[in-house]
């Protein structure tokens, strides 16, 4: 693997020795609704402003509503501590997943945002980073440790993380609702508190060093398909200039309607003992989190006009540069079958039109081998067709595509129990094992980390910062990353080797793209 230098190495060399100089910014900023007072990180390089409001509460008559402006304030704010994340059910102890957020308080008071930009802003002119947490859009935060900002910003960038409402806060459509909305649209809610964040980073950017004009968008599982679907949006045209989607493209070529949506929301108003809208409303959140029902994003005809996938289809996405991939290892941390028989039988139910196929690509004999067949699907049909999909069709459009496959296995710490579906060894490139090398973050987490661990998050590091600076990934001292052409046939493979090869499994994952519906569930 090759640093970076040339021209991006005056971005590259605030990951280090920089000092801060005549142009150096404060922790004192106004932004558009009062003054806030952020803290500096990396030994004053960088500077933090947390908790940054950029909605009103969507709380009481707010509560499934677009987000409302936030009241202003004179008094110089507080912004060193993190919001609340938004209300969501409690994470699994026993997961990977739950070292990268911890303990967090919830509540429905939650739109909050983060900015990390450098103490130099240079000409003012840095590009713009917009984190989008993933959760399958049920959980996630933007103040999970390992989604600190900081080492990107020292690289030369502003990143902004910003909460948006999930579950039943965020996605619940209803009759009623969209009979009191002005769109006459109701759910995707979560996806509108993004908008308002992206607008909220139009305004600012400039008061951190940034150019709003230069704005990039990136994410992970259900924050890469946001990421998709802010690209079919018209809500969002003309509030990024690109888009990294990690794991995660589009989930099918379908998504439930708004009367879908609204169908669902009857079922949870019924479920919760609560037949109106009014009723809804006065519940609890923990009397809605007890119906165990999950909401996500739905064709509602105002967030979302269209089917992302059909809108990439016919070429009407956002014309801009996309950056799309997965890991290795997708589905080991999912639901598998526990058996053989299991399996043939979870493969014959969910697949019968390609059941044989299916069965002859993953072959299994054994139990052990059931379950790693089952795994390898899922991470083909979901995590793999999504990006792969949406990379083809972009790439066919016309428009800047670029496609990764990432493969390094984090150094889980021996006899340490990590997962509660698999062991240390079978969890290999699981899904967001990128985080903390593209956030830089390698140190929030237990693991035993080794020179080979930090060259890999540099590298890593070094692509998305250059891309977030010119739409492409390619800088001086960097391996080539070739553009994606209409087959997608090729990728940049990054992690324990970095350069071109061919896509892994793709007859399988061709296979599933000819299926109106490539992901069957878990």
């Amino acid at each position: 693997m090759k640093r970076m230098n040339g021209w991006l190495a005056c971005a590259a060399m605030l990951a280090g020795a920089l000092t801060v100089t005549a142009q150096a910014a404060g922790v004192d900023v106004t932004i558009d609704s009062g003054p806030i007072s952020g803290k500096f990180q990396r030994n004053t390089t960088v500077r933090a402003f947390l908790g940054i409001p950029f909605a009103a509460p969507p709380v009481g008559d707010l509560r499934w509503k677009p987000p409302q402006p936030v009241a202003a304030w004179q008094a110089p704010r507080a912004a060193t501590t993190y919001g609340a994340q938004c209300m969501q059910p409690g994470r699994s102890k026993t997961s990977v997943y739950f070292e990268y957020a911890g303990e967090q308080p919830s509540s429905e008071d939650c739109l909050f945002l983060n900015v990390w930009a450098p103490s130099d802003v240079k000409d003012g002119k840095l590009p713009v980073m917009v984190w989008i947490y993933g959760g399958g859009f049920q959980q996630g935060s933007a103040a999970n440790p390992v989604f600190d900002g900081a080492a990107l910003a020292a690289r030369g960038v502003v990143v902004v993380s910003v909460n948006y409402r999930v579950g039943i806060f965020g996605f619940l459509a209803h009759p009623e609702l969209t009979a009191e909305s002005a769109q006459r649209a109701s759910g995707n809610y979560g996806l509108l508190d993004l908008v308002a964040g992206l607008n909220w980073v139009k305004r600012n950017a400039a008061r951190f060093g940034g150019d709003a004009d230069n704005v990039t968008i990136f994410g992970q599982s259900a924050g890469a398909a946001a990421v998709s679907y802010l690209y079919t949006s018209p809500l969002a045209r003309g509030l990024f200039a690109r888009g990294i989607a990690e794991s995660f493209g589009v989930a099918n070529k379908t998504m439930p309607s708004l009367a879908d949506g609204e169908k669902a929301g009857l079922a949870l108003g019924e479920k919760a003992g609560a037949p109106t809208l009014s009723k809804l409303r006065e519940l609890s959140a923990a009397q809605l989190l007890a119906t165990k029902l999950g909401m996500s994003p739905i064709v509602d005809g105002y967030a979302l006009p269209a089917n992302p996938y059909a809108v990439f289809a016919e070429g009407k996405e956002a014309p801009v540069p996309l950056l799309t991939g997965w890991n290795s290892d997708e589905g080991t941390t999912f639901p598998h079958a526990k058996s053989l028989p299991a399996y043939q039988d979870w493969v014959r139910r969910k697949y019968p039109e390609i059941a044989d196929q299916l069965l002859q690509l993953y072959p299994a004999g054994t139990d052990d081998e059931a379950r790693n067949a089952n795994k390898a699907i899922v991470r083909d049909a979901l995590f793999a067709w999504g990006p792969w999909a949406v990379a083809q069709l972009h790439a066919k459009n016309g428009f800047p595509t670029y496609l990764y496959h990432f493969s390094h296995k984090q150094p889980l710490k021996a006899g340490v129990s990590y997962d509660e579906i698999d062991t240390p060894e079978g969890l290999g490139t699981f899904h967001s094992s990128e985080y903390p090398y593209i956030f830089g973050t390698l140190d929030v987490l237990s693991r035993d980390w080794t020179d080979a661990d930090r060259l890999i998050s540099d590298t890593l590091q070094s692509y998305w910062v250059a891309y977030a600076y010119a739409g492409s990934p390619n800088a001086p001292g960097l391996v080539n990353w070739p553009r994606s052409d209409a087959k997608a046939e090729t990728t940049m493979f990054l992690g324990d080797k970095v350069g071109v090869g061919p896509v892994p499994q793709l007859d399988r994952i061709r296979l599933f793209d000819q299926l109106g519906s490539p992901f069957k569930g878990f």
